[in-house]
């Protein structure tokens, strides 16, 4: 074979060959930059993507958080409301404790720590009778001037139920004791004030979504 066709023949192999190796060189460095690239990128990402803490204000403000339990326990608007009526003896007439405990236990009333209390088998709060001058409480052996039966609002469920039984109480014992029947006001308990007791429970009673049975 002629030397000059030779020369050529391993000229091009070399080039061949350091072309391979080049190409090998450049592949190896262009991997090592990326790796290094991708490490500072995580870095810059962790850096940059915190997440920014929640402003108390604006969680408060979410719609469809859930409430907390403080929330569920509502303010009842009927808090400090009553309906009360009072029983008022003659000052020449007035009953004792005793004969009061009587007629009352017969109505399905209490007597205890020195009141009278419905008694109810609905889980309904009832009312109260209690000694409607001081201390409050009835005691034992006194004469018995003022009665106050009072309705509490607050809670409460058929309330129109419990007023027809308060009032029902009250007058048997009216008759019972010669006592005079007077509203909240200490004024003879006229029908039209006995209709405005009876729509101020409706109206609870419709609130609270309890009827008259």
């Amino acid at each position: 074979m002629n030397p000059l066709y030779q020369y050529i023949i391993y000229g091009i192999l070399a080039l061949i060959i350091i072309s391979i190796i080049s190409y090998k060189l450049y592949k190896i460095y262009q991997e090592q930059g990326d790796i290094k690239f991708s490490k500072e990128l995580r870095e810059k990402f962790k850096l940059f993507s915190k997440e920014p803490k929640k402003n108390v204000a604006e969680e408060e403000l979410n719609e469809v958080r859930t409430p907390k339990q403080v929330e569920l326990n509502l303010i009842d608007e009927n808090e400090g409301k009553f309906i009360v009526l009072h029983l008022a003896a003659k000052i020449e007439n007035k009953p004792g404790l005793d004969p009061i405990k009587q007629k009352l236990t017969v109505n399905d009333l209490i007597f205890k720590d020195g009141y009278f209390e419905s008694e109810d088998s609905s889980n309904n709060k009832g009312f109260k009778i209690l000694n409607g001058e001081r201390p409050g409480m009835f005691q034992e052996n006194d004469l018995i001037s003022l009665m106050t039966f009072v309705l509490h609002l607050k809670g409460q469920r058929n309330v129109t139920k419990i007023f027809d039984q308060m009032l029902s109480i009250g007058r048997k014992v009216s008759e019972s004791f010669d006592m005079k029947l007077l509203d909240d006001n200490f004024n003879s308990l006229s029908e039209q004030t006995i209709s405005n007791y009876r729509d101020t429970a409706s109206k609870v009673d419709l609130k609270s979504g309890s009827y008259v049975s």
